[in-house]
């Protein structure tokens, strides 16, 4: 009986010890659940979603899992400028561990309304070009503010795009520039081109466009003007209208060298750049270095870990052109016939 009475008092033990270890868990369940971070994304397209799938795959590859250590708010304008500053006034309402811009417009917006709204909450821009001279940054190296992030170098790689496009099609010499105004630094991006187009003897046309409407108007105008070629400049509107630009310019004949990889897949001839896909990757080591600590002022603004030039050689084969080989042996990427 005393054997027995033991054996009672030992399990009796080993279950009191049991339910102590299991109420420490349920008791530190809830302490998990206020350290959730939050992030809000601002984005102004569907496209640049791409980015936002980049950040998060990067993130959980980091050790940030969704819905575990951290929870996203996505807003989306849709291309409606108007619908932007209500969005981002939404997510500095919800005051989140980190705000990011998917862009320059989103990146402006955010920046306007944290200062407006007297919030310092960092912003982490995903790609934006010419982070200095639009007034994000103070520096490049020592932010300086709130808000630091990538620079995707479409400023100085718009003229380097002109260039490719007169070394793979050396025999074309009338060139339309599509462009979209209310893109930041779009004055001196005219200049730049000029600057390219008088070195090579090209003849530089721009075409302003900021809706499907002015894409159909521009395309009448160059149909009469007899451009050989197309430029598509960095925006918003313009990167998700690049498969309506291609369809009509096909079938005239005419060649469109785009910004992204992806404008080359969509039917572009050729384009240079880094992916939307990349930049949201390689910002996710910025939002992560935040979130560890670190003060946006003290982080350097990035540059892109890889730039592509691809060609579509199935593109040119239905434009009736051949893409000088020398500058096809450069390409990084060669979409076959």
């Amino acid at each position: 009986m005393k054997r027995t009475g033991v054996v009672a008092g030992v399990v009796a033990v080993v279950i009191i010890m049991m339910l102590i270890v299991l109420a420490r868990f349920l008791i530190s369940k809830p302490s998990q659940q206020v350290a959730l971070r939050k992030i809000g994304i601002l984005v102004a397209n569907d496209l640049r979603l791409t980015k936002v799938e980049g950040l998060k795959s990067e993130l959980e590859q980091l050790g940030y899992s969704e819905g575990v250590q951290l929870n996203y708010q996505v807003e989306n304008a849709k291309n409606d400028l108007n619908r932007m500053n209500d969005l981002g006034y939404q997510l500095v309402q919800e005051k989140p561990d980190v705000l990011v811009a998917a862009g320059a417009v989103e990146a402006q917006t955010l920046r306007d309304l944290t200062m407006k709204n007297k919030v310092q909450i960092p912003v982490v821009f995903m790609g934006t070009l010419s982070p200095v001279d639009i007034g994000l940054v103070q520096d490049l190296s020592k932010p300086g503010g709130t808000l630091t992030g990538l620079n995707n170098f479409h400023f100085e790689l718009t003229p380097k795009r002109l260039e490719l496009l007169h070394r793979l099609l050396p025999e074309v010499k009338q060139v339309a520039v599509l462009g979209d105004t209310r893109v930041p630094v779009f004055a001196q991006t005219q200049k730049e081109l000029n600057t390219v187009a008088q070195a090579f003897g090209l003849s530089v046309h721009t075409y302003t466009v900021a809706n499907s409407g002015e894409i159909q108007q521009a395309f009448e105008s160059i149909q009469k003007d007899g451009t050989e070629a197309i430029i598509l400049l960095p925006g918003f509107f313009l990167e998700t209208s690049t498969r309506e630009i291609v369809n009509l310019a096909t079938p005239n004949k005419i060649p469109v060298f785009g910004v992204y990889p992806l404008d080359t897949e969509e039917g572009c001839l050729a384009s240079y750049g880094t992916s939307n896909r990349e930049q949201g990757v390689q910002s996710a080591h910025i939002v992560s270095k935040i979130l560890r600590g670190y003060s946006p002022k003290d982080i350097p603004v990035e540059t892109p870990d890889r730039l592509i030039f691809s060609v579509n050689l199935n593109q040119a084969q239905k434009l009736g052109v051949n893409p000088s080989p020398s500058v096809l042996s450069f390409a990084d990427q060669v979409i076959q016939p």
